[in-house]
């Protein structure tokens, strides 16, 4: 409807325009007539702004009212007018070709364009284009993406928060809690720089998985001393532990030699669950897979552990359904996250922790709440460093131990945390 209403305007118009011309022409002495060039006019204005087809319409049309001016009064013709009319026929001509190139030159810009503007939307990365003083022009799609709001004329130290140095063409900078990799370069025009290019990426993930990886490969080394190493402190624990246990039953445990063999003998637990986590923080290696009933190792778990869950109301929805896995890896999981959430719950008015398993379509989800003072949001972030604790008896292995085991069966965490109300982990773990 719009194209027809335009194309009716069109010819109206251009109706209006020969009208007023013919009666110009008409009343000046016609084709002798000081305004007969008005006759060029509307096929003139129209190849400079639409197409040839209405260019060579306009142009019949000029062409008949020529051919009426000159021989409305026959064909009889002097050399001078003819002459002068396969001048004016040639112009006409020559208005025709000058649309047809135009059209073409046109489709070419505009084609120019759509390829320039497909490219733009296509990249990957932001693109701003700054002028001398480095003060946003333009912008692809993606930039709006990663920078949000973006004023033209805004500076691009406005939007970063710090200047950005030509000098040097490549570099990086952090945006809040993002970091951004950039690359700066001249737009120029011969020797005259008429501008800057701002090529960036958010490259916040690249940057923690080249961390992990760095982590990896120290882990690989010091998986292997420590295997050895290890090994070596166990079987002197597993000594004392037993040699504890015989005085215990030969002595009895009361008195104050009980209660020293009370405290040698928590103490040896405690640094032999700190040396087997230190192993699996080391050395998460996948292991054999074993069927085992997911109820009996949580009975389990919570019986090893009696003294120290017994401090808190522990409430599990666990199906006793046989799993197959590496038993061990999901033991040192269960239990560290759940030493984790009683240690958290310790102080607080409502102690209690709650773990539930559940059997999704393609993985396990294990979900472990407590009801403590929460985790801090300044440091989340580190929560799953090894050796990092805000408890003055933690070891700073447990949530390590459980992330690195997690993650090397391809598997998922989650930290849900609001300061004085609790903290909530979802692992996701591959069938």
């Amino acid at each position: 409807m719009r194209i027809l209403s335009e194309n009716f305007l069109f010819w109206f118009s251009k109706s209006l325009d020969f009208v007023l011309i013919f009666i110009l022409l008409y009343f000046t002495g016609g084709q002798e007539s000081p305004l007969f060039f008005l006759l060029f006019m509307p096929a003139l204005e129209t190849a400079l702004t639409k197409d040839v087809k209405k260019t060579d319409s306009i142009a019949l049309v000029s062409l008949l009212l020529m051919v009426y001016f000159f021989f409305n009064k026959g064909f009889v013709l002097s050399y001078n007018d003819w002459l002068s009319f396969f001048l004016y026929v040639g112009a006409l001509g020559l208005i025709s070709y000058l649309a047809l190139k135009l059209s073409e030159l046109r489709e070419e810009i505009t084609q120019k364009e759509d390829i320039q503007r497909y490219l733009l939307s296509s990249l990957s990365a932001g693109l701003l284009f700054l002028d001398p003083n480095l003060k946003v022009l333009s912008w692809n799609p993606r930039a709006r993406e990663i920078l949000g709001k973006i004023a033209r004329g805004q500076s691009l130290k406005e939007i970063l928060g710090q200047d950005i140095s030509t000098e040097v063409s490549r570099g990086e900078t952090n945006l809040g809690k993002r970091i951004l990799g950039y690359s700066i370069f001249p737009l120029r025009r011969e020797k005259e720089i008429l501008g800057w290019g701002f090529l960036f990426q958010d490259i916040t993930e690249l940057k923690k998985k080249e961390r992990r990886l760095r982590e990896a490969e120290k882990l690989a080394s010091l998986g292997t001393m420590a295997a050895g190493l290890i090994h070596e402190i166990k079987n002197p624990l597993a000594s004392i532990s037993g040699g504890v246990q015989f005085l215990k039953e030969n002595l009895g445990s009361s008195g104050e030699l009980g209660q020293v063999l009370e405290v040698i003998s928590r103490e040896t637990e405690r640094l032999n669950r700190l040396v087997t986590n230190f192993l699996f923080f080391a050395r998460p290696e996948r292991g054999e897979k074993e069927r085992f009933n997911l109820k009996d190792l949580l009975r389990e778990i919570l019986d090893t552990n009696q003294p120290l869950f017994s401090q808190v109301k522990m409430k599990a929805r666990v199906p006793s359904v046989e799993i197959e896995a590496n038993k061990e890896q999901w033991r040192q999981i269960l239990e560290n996250l759940l030493i984790n959430a009683v240690e958290a719950s310790r102080e607080v008015q409502r102690s209690e922790v709650e773990i539930e398993v559940e059997l999704l379509d393609r993985d396990y989800l294990i979900k472990v709440r407590d009801y403590g003072s929460g985790i801090k949001e300044d440091i989340r972030s580190r929560i799953f460093e090894p050796f990092f604790t805000t408890k003055p008896t933690g070891t700073g292995l447990g949530l390590a131990v459980v992330y690195r085991i997690v993650e090397n069966l391809k598997g998922e965490v989650k930290l849900f945390s609001k300061e004085g109300e609790g903290t909530l982990f979802e692992i996701k773990l591959p069938r």
